[in-house]
């Protein structure tokens, strides 16, 4: 059995951003990641001003990797359309650039990375937690750190539903779209969820919805079907993705709450960060905001020694505004009746969407 201080499972953002930030502090760090190498995830990739500053601060600049900026968003929602500037200057890049770039950062900074490798049950004893691998190997910790995005890990419960279903593709616009789509993110309401577009690095395209299982089961699979659900259900998209080259065979898929989610569940004791400590709406653009946020809390948390039950009260403290208020306006844009009052309201004065987006924002000071 291999003995460490602190375990952190999962190597996200947030699981590369706890470990950057402990092993930087001289702390023992082991950090468990279940895929190999760098890949694709399903994420709406923007980068918000908050999401920027705790890249910094990390040592990872995003522009240097190529991110592109976004300073517009357009909605659009079946023949009424509005755009606003955004009240800061984001940014856009891949998860598949992003993730790799984090976890690098954390190895520099002397946290010992395992690739390839996933924890199968963490389970607590005397002296902390032991966390079994699907590799046979068996690692005891004083400091269990669980930061797997939307999966769960057997032994810590979870009370999330799982009634909405991420998809994502990179695709190839044609000449036209891609100039008309610089410098903005483009969001299309669906029924019962929503579809972002935005310009990533190499001028590549993300598109990314979230919709409900139930609608996506009756999707087949592949790119076409779903470029034809948009087309049918978009008819801004439909014009956007015309001549649009997917560069995947199919596209990424991921279960995820069709609520804002705040884990409230104190009976384990563990340090919860990013997906598995809570999840806003997606079109906030601040799911990554709220993954580098909790791991900056937590380790503050773990370097003071902290328990994990005042970890989450101040994790609570923290999110609990903007999820409230994200899972409000998203209720309303999945609601047939209050979606055109919402659309009329935003067209009428589109400063309501900047107003929206500060209102989501978390405070970027992490104690």
């Amino acid at each position: 059995m291999t003995r460490v201080e602190t375990l952190i499972i999962g190597g996200g953002p947030a699981g590369a951003a706890a470990g950057c930030a402990l092993a930087a502090g001289g702390r023992e760090v082991t950090l468990i990641e279940r895929s190999a190498g760098p890949h694709h995830k399903v994420c709406g990739e923007f980068l918000s001003i908050e999401t920027q500053q705790h890249l910094w601060r990390l040592g990872v600049d995003a522009a240097n990797l190529g991110a592109v900026a976004i300073e517009d968003v357009a909605i659009y929602a079946a023949a009424r359309a509005t755009s606003a500037r955004l009240p800061f200057r984001g940014l856009s890049l891949s998860r598949y650039r992003l993730d790799d770039a984090l976890l690098r950062r954390a190895a520099a900074c002397g946290a010992k990375v395992k690739r390839g490798v996933a924890v199968k049950e963490l389970t607590r004893d005397r002296a902390g937690y032991i966390a079994r691998c699907d590799d046979g190997a068996t690692i005891q910790c004083r400091h269990p750190v669980l930061a797997t995005g939307k999966s769960a890990v057997r032994g810590v419960r979870d009370g999330r539903d799982s009634s909405l279903v991420g998809l994502k593709v990179h695709v190839r616009l044609a000449p036209t779209a891609e100039r008309a789509l610089a410098g903005r993110v483009e969001l299309a309401l669906l029924p019962g969820g929503y579809a972002g577009l935005e310009m990533v690095e190499d001028g590549v395209a993300n598109l990314c919805l979230v919709l409900p299982r139930v609608a996506v089961a009756r999707l087949s699979p592949g790119w076409p079907p779903l470029q034809a659900y948009l087309a049918q259900n978009s008819r801004h998209f439909s014009e956007r993705l015309s001549g649009a080259t997917a560069l995947w065979e199919k596209p990424l898929a991921v279960v995820c709450p069709g609520r804002s989610h705040l884990h409230r569940d104190e009976d384990v004791a563990v340090y919860r960060i990013g997906d598995r400590l809570a999840h806003i709406p997606p079109f906030t653009g601040d799911g990554l905001a709220i993954a580098l946020a909790s791991a900056a809390l937590a380790t503050a948390h773990i370097e003071r020694g902290a328990p994990p039950a005042s970890y989450l009260a101040a994790a609570r403290r923290l999110l609990v505004r903007p999820l409230r208020l994200a899972g409000a306006v998203a209720g309303l844009a999945a609601n047939q009746l209050a979606r055109p009052l919402l659309m009329e309201a935003a067209v009428r004065a589109p400063a309501l969407i900047g107003a929206l987006t500060r209102a989501t924002r978390l405070p970027l000071a992490i104690h």
